[in-house]
């Protein structure tokens, strides 16, 4: 299962197991309310006997009712996991069964009086609850020990006198279990519709995050993907701080260039210059954020404290490849916004802060420097091994900056040399 799969159904599951807190809650307490309205209108049992059987399922009912409020409270307080479902599902079928025996025990009847009693038609009940579930395993396990439970409890033999037992059989097939069993009946029914609102709300919200994802990978660096699929579009839209490396690159008198090639000439030297870049991230592990025209920014996440690295290896790659036009490249380190911006017609990927705005006239500075390589000190203090031939520029004027920067920078002779001596 993919991870974007797993989000979906765990999501489900969470708020499936909310919604069957909920429906616990209002089964225990709509079943209280109508057994206590109907022994007010027949009138209170003189029976000892009856007296325990409805207290039983006093307790019964509470005991659901608080389970329902434990559920509910540890998905709120983000608590719950996958495997809680199991345990709750459970513990539904233990109250029914265990509930039925205590009746039996109670009235001295044997199993084979099971039915009578309103307790067991909880099931169609609980089952529905489980349908809720999308766990066709947790609702098979919770029908075999429905069903093998019912089993045993059938062979209980007579634990009473007869005749007593018998005698308050009338009680149970009187006006007011028999309006409990109604409303179990309606609640089954409830419960199915909302199994069928749930199932058709997971499918209309996996075709909309279908629809949504398709939209944005056009839009989307491929190798965002997982991130897409773990973390969820809504997640992106939020968007998160996170320190990167980032590195605009241009080709430098683009115009004039181009206005002496033919366009399929200019296509097809735009294609190379593009695979060469987008091939050079993927050596490197950056990510080609959006081509503009003659330029491109790749971002590189310092997860692992190796965006500098990174980025000026890039550097080099595209410098000692494609030297079919004078480059000019732009790298700084430091802390951007990344997220996913943007309407339900073209939502797009995008890193912002002054990180970027820092990269981007480092880069329109190459050329007014004479270098086709330019980093911030922040890169520089991070690179893993400093090769020989960088030239300091300590107080640098960017435009829109208040305060100089201190800059590094190679020409393209340089980054040829580092590269002959490598080899």
């Amino acid at each position: 299962m993919t991870p974007q799969a797993q989000r979906i159904f765990f999501e489900a599951e969470a708020q499936a197991e909310h919604l069957i807190g909920i429906l616990r809650l209002i089964i225990s307490s709509s079943l209280g309310v109508v057994l206590l309205v109907a022994l007010w209108l027949t009138g209170m049992p003189q029976s000892q006997v009856l007296e325990q059987q409805l207290l039983y399922a006093a307790f019964t009912m509470a005991s659901y009712f608080g389970l329902g409020i434990v559920i509910i409270l540890l998905i709120r307080s983000g608590q719950f996991r996958a495997w809680m479902a199991w345990p709750s599902a459970l513990i539904d079928c233990v109250f029914i069964l265990l509930g039925s025996w205590l009746s039996l025990s109670n009235m001295g009847l044997s199993g084979q009086f099971i039915s009578a009693f309103p307790t067991i038609w909880l099931i169609p009940v609980v089952l529905a609850c489980g349908a809720l579930r999308f766990n066709p395993a947790l609702l098979a396990c919770m029908s075999v020990v429905l069903i093998v439970g019912f089993a045993v409890i059938l062979n209980i033999p007579f634990l009473g006198p007869e005749t007593e037992a018998r005698e308050g059989l009338r009680f149970l097939f009187g006006w007011p279990p028999n309006v409990v069993r109604i409303v179990m009946i309606s609640l089954a029914a409830i419960v199915l519709v909302a199994a069928s609102m749930r199932i058709r709300a997971l499918l209309r919200r996996s075709i909309d995050e279908a629809q949504a994802r398709g939209q944005l990978t056009r839009f989307l660096p491929t190798e965002l993907d997982d991130q897409l699929a773990v973390r969820g579009l809504d997640a992106m839209r939020a968007g998160e701080q996170k320190r990167m490396a980032i590195l605009f690159i241009d080709i430098r008198g683009f115009t004039a260039l181009a206005e002496t090639m033919a366009p399929p000439d200019l296509s097809a030297f735009l294609a190379r210059y593009r695979a060469c870049i987008s091939k050079a991230a993927d050596a490197t592990g950056g990510i080609v954020d959006k081509f503009v025209g003659d330029g491109a920014m790749i971002i590189f996440d310092d997860r692992h404290a190796d965006a500098a690295t990174c980025a000026v290896a890039f550097a080099h790659d595209v410098l000692n490849q494609f030297d079919e036009a004078p480059l000019g490249i732009g790298i700084h380190l430091g802390n951007v916004f990344a997220g996913v911006v943007g309407d339900e017609g073209r939502l797009e990927h995008t890193v912002l802060g002054d990180t970027v705005n820092v990269a981007a006239r480092l880069e329109a500075a190459t050329k007014a420097e004479g270098m086709a390589l330019l980093v911030s000190e922040d890169v520089m203090q991070a690179l893993d091994h400093r090769e020989d031939g960088w030239q300091h520029i300590p107080s640098l004027t960017l435009p829109g900056r208040q305060s100089n920067i201190s800059v590094w920078g190679l020409s393209r002779d340089q980054v040829r040399a580092a590269a002959t001596l490598g080899s």
